[in-house]
């Protein structure tokens, strides 16, 4: 993680203020929040969730009683993956304890809070993972909740777990959403990516893939995104993997196996985050060709 130095520390280095604001000016410092710095670079190189925790880190230390973060926030602290990564902070009170926060690009929410649904995750406060998990169901859009739903069992939680928790909001704001939330979620998917993908195809007329689907080939069983058995045709998503030795392996590995099933007669179709996010007519419209074509060849 990139250093978060505070006002202070960077005075106990050596460095002036005129110093300061120098570096600020020329983009050698980061302000990551009032009183809070990071190297500009290093921050620079973070993902944007990583950026978003250093936000985080940075106003749990600059408040005066630790804040407890909710929603995307706290999915940020939890390590969950994200459609977006919030831009502003979230935190939670509540009723009665103020509104005003005194930081601009945070949000502060008010709600019933019991003890039971705060907890500390690498030093942070943040709401249980039951909790964001509804939470975000309730108030985030569909397709983002749906995402974050997804990796439920990363908590050991259940669809009816959580259907049970959500029981006792009744007359709370967004337990309708919530349930729709539910009754989409499928913790077989295992990316950001494979969720989008999965609601895409739902929203259509196509038929409805299989999930997870094992096919064995010569060295071993494969095992598909999405499958269409009767077809024999797979839809993988592929999503953006940096070019490095283990990755070099792991797109030998997927092509090998590729090449095995296409031995077997399967068809595969691969699509990334442009197909699914900017061109999703024209992504379905390539499924069902290819759908069309593998019905009549079987």
């Amino acid at each position: 993680m990139t250093e978060l130095m505070s006002l202070t520390q960077l005075h106990d280095t050596g460095l002036s203020g005129h110093e300061i604001r120098r570096r600020l000016r020329v983009g050698e410092l980061y302000r990551v929040h009032p009183g809070y710095f990071a190297a500009a670079d290093a921050y620079r190189m973070l993902k944007p969730e990583e950026q978003s925790l250093l936000r985080l880190r940075a106003l749990s230390r600059a408040a005066t009683a630790p804040p407890v973060f909710c929603l995307a926030s706290a999915a940020v602290v939890h390590g969950l993956a994200l459609r977006r990564v919030p831009a502003r902070v979230h935190t939670l009170t509540r009723p009665g304890q103020g509104t005003h926060n005194g930081y601009a690009g945070v949000v502060r929410h008010q709600e019933p809070l019991p003890e039971s649904d705060i907890v500390t995750v690498d030093g942070l406060r943040t709401t249980s993972g039951e909790r964001t998990l509804l939470d975000c169901a309730r108030l985030l859009p569909f397709t983002d909740a749906v995402v974050l739903a997804d990796q439920a069992h990363r908590f050991g939680l259940t669809r009816v777990r959580l259907e049970n928790r959500l029981s006792e909001w009744v007359g709370r704001r967004g337990v309708r959403r919530a349930r729709r939330v539910l009754d989409a979620m499928d913790t077989r998917a295992e990316s950001v990516g494979e969720t989008l993908t999965r609601l895409l195809l739902a929203e259509s007329v196509l038929p409805a893939p299989e999930l997870q689907w094992v096919i064995v080939g010569r060295t071993g069983s494969y095992r598909a995104d999405f499958a269409w058995p009767e077809h024999r045709l797979v839809l993988e998503f592929d999503g953006e993997m940096k070019y490095t030795d283990f990755a070099a392996t792991v797109i030998r590995n997927e092509r090998r196996r590729e090449i095995e099933i296409q031995e077997l007669g399967w068809t595969v179709i691969r699509v990334g985050w442009h197909d699914v996010v900017r061109a999703p007519a024209a992504t379905l419209a390539r499924i069902e060709a290819a759908l069309r074509r593998t019905a009549a060849a079987h």
